[in-house]
């Protein structure tokens, strides 16, 4: 069974109306909503995360907590160790992913530089955060990329994975949606725990359904645009309570999770 976790954006409180619609298990939140877009140092959030106690007393949560490093690119440049290290260990997050680069299709050259990166500062991050458990991110643009991340990430002690395959599905392009399907298969063959970032789309929730945690902000999203789930379809309403929409957004994400259940695909093969 695949398990829904909602992203929440800890800047923005209507995010936390998602808590409400039906029991989480797991809660995903990101470093970047926690970094000033100007500065990049940490933003007035976390402080008050800190002055809260942590995450968890923040969120008044007592679930599982995720923290992203997946970020945008200036960010990722612009971060140091420290601050990561810093986050991670003060946030007191229940799992944290390990650290992002720039992987884009077609980029080989920059993504070969971008991963070896990624592994060197990758050993610090985990000798240095031991109270979380690391999620490995899998970067890469093709599939001996992956292959030789998942290898490296392996060989850290990390068995669980995580995979953004959000850009994958931005343009709908069906190409770069199999290609997506393709990768996140490869790692589900090595990971005890898979788990997709962005994985908001509900037409393809059977087509990665081999995985065992779908992370999605699809449900904020489409409210913040005066969009409403009615099954798969998102059709568009004149409410303007964003937090009530975003919860029956979430509400009617979970049902469609649910209804793939009784249904069978053969996951092998293209």
């Amino acid at each position: 069974m695949v398990i829904l976790s909602p992203i929440i954006r800890l800047d923005n409180p209507e995010t936390f109306e998602v808590l409400k619609a039906i029991p989480v298990k797991l809660v995903s939140v990101r470093l970047q909503d926690l970094i000033s877009k100007n500065t990049f140092k940490f933003n007035k959030t976390y402080e008050d995360i800190l002055s809260s106690g942590g995450l968890h007393s923040y969120l008044n949560f007592e679930g599982e907590i995720l923290l992203s490093l997946i970020m945008k690119d200036e960010m990722i440049f612009n971060l140091r160790m420290n601050d990561y290290v810093e986050s991670i260990n003060l946030l007191k997050p229940d799992f944290f992913t390990t650290l992002d680069g720039e992987t884009y299709e077609g980029e080989f050259y920059v993504s070969w530089k971008e991963i070896d990166r990624i592994n060197k500062e990758n050993q610090k991050l985990l000798e240095l955060c031991q109270q979380s458990k690391p999620i490995g991110l899998v970067k890469g643009c093709s599939e001996k990329q992956i292959d030789y991340h998942v290898e490296k990430l392996k060989s850290s002690g990390i068995e669980n994975f995580i995979f953004h395959n959000g850009d994958f599905f931005r343009y709908g392009d069906s190409r770069m949606i199999r290609k997506a399907r393709s990768y996140c298969y490869r790692i589900r063959k090595e990971a005890r725990t898979l788990f997709l970032y962005g994985m908001g789309s509900q037409r393809r929730l059977i087509d990665f359904s081999f995985a065992d945690v779908y992370i999605t902000f699809k449900h904020f999203v489409s409210a913040i645009n005066r969009i409403r789930f009615i099954g798969t379809k998102q059709v568009r309403c004149n409410g303007r309570d964003v937090p009530q929409i975003l919860k029956k957004n979430f509400i009617e994400m979970h049902k469609n999770l649910k209804a793939i259940e009784t249904q069978t695909k053969l996951c092998e093969g293209y």
